[in-house]
This record gives C-alpha cells, structure tokens and sequence, in this order.
C-alpha cells in the first residue's frame, strides 16, 4: 500500500483562476416545511434573472395564531444554513400568514442575523407594497385561512390605510390543503367576492395557494389586477435588488 507521503509526491499540483458570482439576483429564501407550491412558482419567474437559494423552516401545517406565531423559532437558523460562504443580495420568508402574525419588522431581522445589511421581503410586506405600485386603495380578498387568521390580516390592511371592501375564506385549517384548491372554485369564489363592491385589486393571498399559472385569466375575467403572495414576493425581492422584476405572462404586477 502506497504512504500518503508517497501519494503527495506523485500528485500532481494544479492551480486555478476565479470566475466572478453570476450576474443574477441571488435571493435567500427561507419556505415552510408543508409549503408545496412556492418552490414550483419562483422556478417559472426566475428565468435568466434570478438565482435562489432555498432552506426550509418546520411549520406544523396547524392555521392558528399560535403555531403561525412558532415559526419565528426556526427563522435564523433556516436562513444561517442558505448556501454557506455566498452572498445574498435578498433574504425572503415564504409565508404570507406567518408574516402577518408574527409581524414583517420581527422577519426581516430573524432573516438578516446572519445576513447584515441585506435587505429581506416576506409576502405580507410585498403585497401591501405591490398594491401602492399598482395604485390600488380598495383591496378585496381572497383568503384560504380561518377566522383568526383572517381577521388580524384584515385589521392590519385597514390600519395602513387600505379599504378592504370584500374578504372571501375558505377556512382551511391545514396549510398542505390549501395547495389542493382547485381553479374552477378559485374563479366562482373570485366572482362572488367581487360582486360585492367595486374593488381596485383582489389579493388571492398565501404561497402555498397553486394561481400563479392562472392570475393573467383571472385578470381577463375580471378586469383587474390580481396580486398573489408568490408574484409579489418575487417582484418585491427583485425591486430591493435594484433588478427590473418584469416578468411576461404572470399578471399585471409583473408587467407593471
């Protein structure tokens, strides 16, 4: 058997030069155990603009309060363990409940411990800010999430100035189930929100919600902007990145 010192002189040293990190956005994104969604949808708006680097937080799948509110323990270290030793030019959280519950100031640090000076989105903080892009003030909603999910979500968009003329649930009570919602119920549950009042955006809210694919025959149905958690997440990660966020066949916030 051959020494190792032996080895080493018979090995035979090479060296190398550097190439520089893709020109693309690098985005940190920190998803929920149960999300089965989100993954798929930022591969279609990606493209050639983006790259992302993704870990996973445990989420109980439970829609309450409470175990929404769990999820902030797992953040930092999900968000630590993002492709070690490359820099990020964003830090995402996927989940537009656990943002509003846990609160978007108390994300974004969770997200940034380890990332200093980065700036990070979540999909609550993108959606209110996708909604000013889209200068929309009445915001109508589409909600899978229970009564008390629902509610602190509505109180928070009337506490930003926002008019919430209609809000539609379906109560789901686990988050993998909300990913099972078909469109052709999405589209009779869209019209009957939106007979309610005039509205100047319907939110179909969560990430874990399959609409990214059908938000453009939304839009043609209806005649209004239809803002997702995933579409504006995306377009508010690249807007911090200084990155145009346009993006053809996936609604108006995209094209915006």
């Amino acid at each position: 058997m051959i020494t190792e010192q032996a080895y080493e002189a018979m090995e035979i040293p090479l060296e190398h030069s550097k190439d520089p990190r893709p020109d693309k956005v690098h985005i940190g994104l920190v998803q929920l155990s149960t999300d089965n969604s989100l993954e798929a949808d930022w591969t279609k708006l990606t493209g050639t603009s983006a790259l992302i680097f993704s870990n996973r937080v445990f989420y109980s799948g439970v829609m309450t309060q409470k175990a929404l509110n769990e999820i902030a323990q797992g953040i930092t270290q999900a968000a630590r363990l993002i492709a070690v030793g490359l820099p990020m030019d964003v830090m995402a959280f996927g989940c537009t409940s656990a943002s509003m519950i846990i609160g978007s100031q108390r994300v974004e640090k969770l997200l940034t411990a380890n990332h200093p000076g980065i700036p990070a989105t979540n999909p609550w903080v993108a959606a209110k800010a996708a909604f000013k892009q889209l200068n929309a003030e009445k915001i109508s909603i589409f909600s899978p999430y229970p009564t008390e999910v629902n509610y602190p979500l509505y109180r928070e968009l009337l506490d930003k100035g926002f008019d919430v003329p209609a809000i539609g649930a379906l109560r789901i009570n686990n988050d993998t189930d909300i990913s099972t919602v078909s469109f052709d119920s999405m589209v009779k549950d869209a019209e009957q929100i939106l007979s309610h009042a005039k509205t100047d955006v319907l939110f179909m809210s969560c990430t874990n919600l399959r609409i990214l694919n059908h938000l453009e025959k939304l839009e043609s149905i209806f005649d209004i902007p239809i803002v997702c958690s995933n579409q504006a997440m995306f377009w508010h990660a690249m807007t911090l990145a200084g990155r145009s966020p346009k993006c053809k066949g996936f609604g108006r916030l995209l094209n915006s």
